[in-house]
């Protein structure tokens, strides 16, 4: 409805007498709600004499749905104190207040009255509640409400796939996903969408197959119109999945069978052309890209700045890192300068890499010295290596990654004091090297393992297989460290 026709009703019902009628005066709240005009709502709402429940959760909803929400928050505050009973409408509103927020301690406070009140049998306060434990980081919690619901609905599952996608358990996306799809769950754009990031995460490439396929056959993707029967964002998605499990045919693919891309759109392509090394690929999209008119932004030229660092294209890439202010208005931030560093620290070009870390116009973070410790560890650098090392830990001392380069450039010098006083820095710190982790796709689903970890359900067999391989590969001649 209109703002000028809602106004108009309201001076109506104003001049008849009916405005602090509780049903007219809460059509006319929700109906400045709707339009977004908090003041007039919140005035009317205080004016009127009687407000039931569903008048108070109008008020909290609208405030949560244009993000208010300390605003939201207080009118709770106030339903509370004139001693008006939350209904589980105000639960689910109030809940995707703290999703917003993160505010777990409040959350786990609604969660407690909401048990209370019997409300823990409904499916739609379920899933606020999935949301927000996920929304706060707390899978695990998440995952307990939605085992002990004894209806979940599709709105349930894209909820707790969405708190395990938030929470980056992309491998218990997956198998959730699964488990999903093997109860006939029919999946929606929802699922797709979130689907799909995860795949990317764990290059899936067979779960992310299937998803296309399932998209194609129920009709969400034809071909030669993709952005018109779903999102551009899906399809982009659905792209970047491809591109990042390294299957730039597949990607290409999406991509021309696309009538109309954004600018997302070809930094997918440009990024993923440049993370597998096809330099030249990913140069000459850029080129088409301004050619289509497009601008391109901050993302493009890290894509681009990527490339030229991985293919080794040393004056190209120190060209664009001069032309993207003059020439096409994108100031350079500090992602961009730490492609360049490490370009030129791939390219042995060490003194020039540490010169523009001291002297480029934005400080240098701790991502920028590492990237400068690892060219000096893999050139043997160690005296190089030490600056940055120093600086690299007073920036970010809890890092793993800066001792372990640190002790591997000591190693391959052959200074081993300096490699035990690395390792009792890290002790002192408290700081634990992360393990190291792969993965494998195969029929049965995603196959996890990490390094000392004897957990995997085939271990007894994997690992004699492993041993044996290990000591065909000595016989030839490699030594490896298992």
């Amino acid at each position: 409805m209109e703002v000028f026709q809602v106004k108009k009703i309201h001076g109506l019902v104003f001049k008849l007498g009916l405005d602090l009628d509780m049903y007219v005066g809460s059509s006319l709240v929700s109906s400045y709600l709707k339009s977004e005009l908090m003041k007039e709502a919140r005035e009317l709402f205080d004016e009127m004499p009687e407000r039931d429940v569903v008048l108070w959760n109008s008020m909290v909803n609208g405030y949560a749905q244009i993000g208010q929400f300390d605003e939201a928050s207080r009118v709770c505050r106030e339903m509370s104190q004139e001693g008006v009973l939350m209904s589980k409408f105000t639960v689910s509103g109030v809940l995707s207040v703290f999703s917003v927020r993160g505010d777990f301690a409040n959350g786990r406070l609604v969660h407690g009255f909401m048990i209370k009140m019997g409300f823990d049998s409904c499916v739609s306060v379920c899933n606020a509640l999935i949301d927000m434990y996920g929304k706060c980081r707390r899978a695990v919690d998440a995952l307990e409400i939605f085992e002990k619901m004894n209806e979940k609905d599709i709105f349930s599952w894209n909820s707790i796939l969405s708190a395990n996608e938030h929470c980056c358990d992309h491998d218990g996306t997956l198998r959730l996903f699964d488990r999903m799809v093997g109860q006939g769950v029919q999946l929606d754009l929802v699922t797709i969408t979130t689907i799909l990031p995860a795949c990317s995460h764990l290059a899936a490439l067979v779960h992310g197959r299937e998803i296309h396929g399932y998209m194609i056959v129920n009709g969400f993707i034809k071909d030669g119109e993709s952005e018109n029967m779903y999102n551009l964002q899906t399809i982009n998605a659905l792209m970047d999945m491809y591109a990042k499990c390294g299957s730039m045919r597949d990607a290409e693919m999406v991509f021309y069978n696309m009538s109309n891309r954004d600018t997302a759109s070809w930094n997918i392509m440009i990024m993923g052309y440049g993370m597998h090394g096809y330099g030249n690929e990913a140069l000459y999209m850029f080129s088409d890209m301004c050619k289509s008119g497009l601008k391109p932004n901050e993302i493009t030229f890290v894509g681009v700045l990527l490339a030229c660092s991985h293919a080794g294209f040393i004056s190209q890439g120190s060209k664009f890192l001069v032309e993207m202010e003059l020439k096409h208005g994108v100031v350079p931030t500090i992602q961009h300068y730490t492609c360049v560093i490490d370009m030129l620290g791939r390219a042995g070009k060490l003194e020039e890499a540490y010169k523009l870390a001291v002297t480029m116009p934005i400080q240098a973070n701790p991502v920028v010295w590492r990237a400068l410790l690892a060219a000096c560890q893999l050139y043997g650098n160690v005296d190089l290596a030490e600056v940055a090392a120093q600086k690299v830990f007073e920036l970010n001392p809890a890092h793993c990654g800066n001792y372990v380069l640190m002790s591997n450039a000591y190693v391959a010098a052959g200074r081993y004091q300096e490699v035990l006083d690395i390792r009792h820095k890290m002790r002192q710190q408290d700081v634990k090297k992360t393990p190291g982790c792969s993965w494998i796709e195969l029929k049965n689903g995603m196959n996890t393992f990490i390094n000392g970890d004897r957990t995997h359900p085939e271990a007894r067999l994997i690992y004699p297989e492993l041993h044996l391989l290990a000591a065909h590969i000595h016989e030839h001649g490699y030594v490896l460290l298992l």
